[in-house]
């Protein structure tokens, strides 16, 4: 019981003390007052606190004014892979379903992020897949139709498509019973941060897939001629426009290592075909002269007709792909600088020059140096034409040069005394 209410009878008690001293006062009594004393003034009377309401917490707002918390905007921008076998996966986890392994130098337009991962864009040529039966003439037929990672009721769900939209698909191989689409808009893979670096706004993607798409053109073009230039007659070939495609690839898209080695193989091809091809038509050339007049061999007739300009430029990708690997490692210095360093750790070999004619494939040189009619080495240059000293006595500076598994060791020659 509080306080408060112990007071009251105490207080009633001492109002009729004090009220019988009074009434016996009044008769006349002097020992009222000193029999009774008075009790109010010697106890003390402490008022309550007034009780305050009882709430349970959180059924009352606090008092504290809420400071708002502003998220900052994501900026989209275009993400390199720096990885290799980098997992692009459906949900942004570690067991979110992969859909594809990414290769070092991919491109990709992050949009968004959670947690430890990115919110990518699909890559170009993602497929995904809807049941056939909401499908009807290209018309989605259904609310909310889920769309897949795989022609499977199993695969995970990537997007969705609403009634009435339209789409562009065909049935799929692996399922005739859904669709091969693209996926819809808002379609979200995700990477994880560690393995993306930016390298510009969200356009850079479209701007390098445009040169790329660029690039395979071009080969795709050089391809298709080549096959066709082969089937010609030798008189009536022309192979100017299938180099000069392979040269630009290879001059103007070095951003595209990939595309820049398959220039590099294709004009390797092209020449190596494009010489046997015209060897084999001089010597059935020649082979008639001989029938006719027997005065000249086919290897002299041959080796006459063969311009040994054509042979230096037949070499001229396999040096370009030295170059490049060795600028790769010298803060991309100039042919010039790399012809300088092969001549100052140069060889010098001493010996006659004679051509070396025979035809076989992935010959290392197409001179040999001879000492005292044993042969030394295998020669090449796409500086000088050795065509001018075959059969003089030379002193040469030669860098060393892979002699693809043949007898002797090869080079490039850089000067000739």
């Amino acid at each position: 019981m509080s306080k408060y209410y112990m007071s009251v009878p105490l207080f009633f008690g001492i109002y009729c003390l004090s009220s019988i001293q009074l009434s016996f006062a009044d008769e006349g009594s002097d020992d009222v007052a000193t029999t009774f004393p008075s009790a109010i003034d010697a106890v003390e009377i402490t008022p309550s606190p007034i009780p305050q309401p009882f709430f349970a917490p959180g059924l009352v707002e606090s008092q504290t004014p809420a400071v708002a918390i502003v998220e900052k905007p994501f900026s989209p921008f275009t993400g390199k892979v720096k990885g290799k076998k980098v997992r692009l996966r459906a949900a942004p986890d570690l067991e979110g379903r992969v859909v594809k392994e990414l290769n070092p130098q991919d491109l990709l337009v992050v949009v968004g992020e959670k947690g430890d991962f990115y919110a990518v864009e699909p890559p170009s040529g993602t497929k995904a897949y809807v049941f056939r039966s909401f499908i009807l003439d290209g018309i989605v037929e259904g609310s909310r139709v889920n769309v897949r990672l795989e022609p499977s009721l199993d695969a995970p769900v990537i997007g969705h498509l609403h009634n009435g939209d339209h789409i562009k698909g065909t049935l799929s191989s692996l399922n005739n019973k859904w669709y091969e689409i693209t996926p819809p808009p808002g379609t979200r893979f995700y990477v994880a941060k560690d393995y993306i670096a930016s390298i510009g706004g969200p356009e850079v993607k479209a701007q390098i897939d445009k040169r790329r798409m660029t690039a395979e053109q071009l080969l795709d073009a050089a391809t298709l001629l080549t096959h066709a230039e082969m089937k010609k007659h030798f008189p009536e070939m022309d192979i100017e426009r299938i180099k000069h495609n392979y040269q630009m690839v290879m001059s103007e898209f070095t951003d595209f290592p990939d595309l820049c080695d398959r220039a590099k193989e294709g004009l390797t091809v092209l020449q190596e075909e494009y010489t046997q091809r015209k060897i084999s038509y001089l010597e059935e050339k020649s082979e008639g002269k001989i029938a006719s007049s027997e005065t000249s061999s086919a290897a002299s007739f041959t080796e006459m007709m063969i311009n040994p300009t054509d042979r230096m430029k037949m070499w001229e990708p396999v040096e370009e792909s030295l170059y490049l690997t060795w600028a790769s490692r010298h803060d991309n210095r100039s042919m010039d600088e790399f012809y300088e360093e092969q001549r100052q750790n140069g060889t010098v070999l001493t010996g006659i020059v004679e051509a070396y004619t025979s035809p076989v494939k992935r010959k290392p040189g197409d001179y040999l140096l001879k000492d005292k009619d044993m042969t030394q080495a295998y020669l090449y240059s796409t500086y000088i034409n050795l065509q001018e000293y075959v059969g003089k006595k030379v002193t040469v500076i030669a860098a060393p040069r892979s002699n693809n598994n043949f007898a002797f060791k090869a080079y490039f020659v850089l000067s000739v005394e």
